[in-house]
């Protein structure tokens, strides 16, 4: 009965030390601090539907629709 008890807690050890290995404290330099509050702002940004700073202009049909010189005139 003993022998089950120490093999029961040391199972038990074992299976809760990756656990205790995960909690790290995470330290955050000031140029992480500043990459997050970029993507914190640009996906408020898109959230909210404003227009980000970079004003491309994208066609999601452009590789389907024929290019203006093979279009047929009417």
């Amino acid at each position: 009965m003993r022998a089950f008890t120490v093999i029961t807690a040391l199972l038990f050890a074992l299976a809760t030390l990756p656990a205790s290995a995960e909690q790290r404290s995470s330290v955050r330099t000031d140029a992480e601090k500043k990459e997050d509050k970029e993507v914190d702002d640009a996906y408020r940004a898109a959230a909210r539907g404003q227009p980000t700073h970079n004003n491309v202009k994208v066609d999601p049909w452009g590789k389907v629709r024929p290019a203006e010189a093979e279009k047929k005139p009417k």
